[in-house]
């Protein structure tokens, strides 16, 4: 049962590092479409740095270049390029690959440069994880403190790897580029799943666009506004339906016609 406990607390602990990994480094640093109050910003990048080991700037250097590269050479994770099981399952070296490339850093994340908090310990990702396992370890004994921080590390990895090469690969596309929607990938991705959509805006704090999408994450950044403790700066609503490239619906009729619906 105690293992069984710390499965589970294992995959929540996961899910809040998704959460912070969706609104924080991802639509505030890379796409600065949401700014959040300073005491959110600094739960976010402590929770960044004890879940996930990630050094902000080099995550969002990595994908603003996933980015301008989408699916062509220089994508630093495209399983077009690389395969689909290279980057499912050795996703975290593609990534340290390319997060440990000066340039990339230098020419995809200049606006963040390091402050004296990432120099002295937040840029050390693998001491803020290890304080993790040992606040795990003391709160619920060797063996099931390393069973949560294992599953936590675990879960994190797969839900990053299936954004990126699942995300690339299987689901819908509503919009002309390589990225591709996963409903259910969305749901315990906390909208990242919506990848097709992302790559249409990226600057959207919002990552469903029509009926019968739905991110998770919405609802929470909703939730910061009404208190005040963020501000959404981008349009989320307008504009999903006559975006440029909008893939039109085709619907034939009974007598054989074809029929466009933008």
């Amino acid at each position: 049962m105690v293992y069984f406990i710390a499965v589970l607390v294992g995959l929540v602990l996961a899910e809040v590092a998704t959460l912070i990994t969706t609104i924080y480094l991802h639509r505030v640093l890379s796409h600065k479409s949401i700014r959040l109050h300073p005491a959110v910003t600094m739960f976010m990048r402590l929770g960044t740095w004890m879940l996930t080991s990630i050094s902000p700037r080099e995550w969002v250097a990595v994908h603003r270049k996933h980015h301008n590269f989408s699916d062509v050479d220089g994508d630093p994770h495209s399983p077009h390029i690389e395969g689909y099981w290279q980057i499912m399952i050795g996703n975290v070296y593609y990534y340290r690959r390319e997060a440990n490339n000066d340039n990339t850093l230098e020419k995809y994340a200049a606006d963040l440069p390091f402050d004296r908090l990432d120099r002295i310990f937040l840029r050390r990702g693998t001491l803020g994880f290890s304080l993790t396992g040992v606040i795990l370890v003391l709160l619920m004994g060797i063996g099931p403190g390393l069973t949560a921080l294992a599953t936590l590390a675990v879960v994190y990895l797969l839900l990053n790897a299936a954004i990126n090469g699942a995300g690339h690969t299987f689901g819908y596309k509503s919009f002309e580029n390589d990225a591709t929607n996963l409903k259910l990938l969305a749901l315990i991705t906390f909208g990242e799943g919506l990848h097709n959509n992302h790559h249409a805006r990226p600057a959207s704090a919002k990552l469903s666009a029509f009926r019968g999408e739905f991110d998770p994450a919405w609802p929470v950044i909703r939730l910061l506004e009404k208190l005040r403790l963020a501000e959404v700066l981008s349009k989320v609503d307008e504009g999903w339906d006559d975006h440029r490239r909008r893939i039109p619906k085709t619907t034939v009729s009974p007598l054989g016609a074809t029929t466009v619906k933008n």
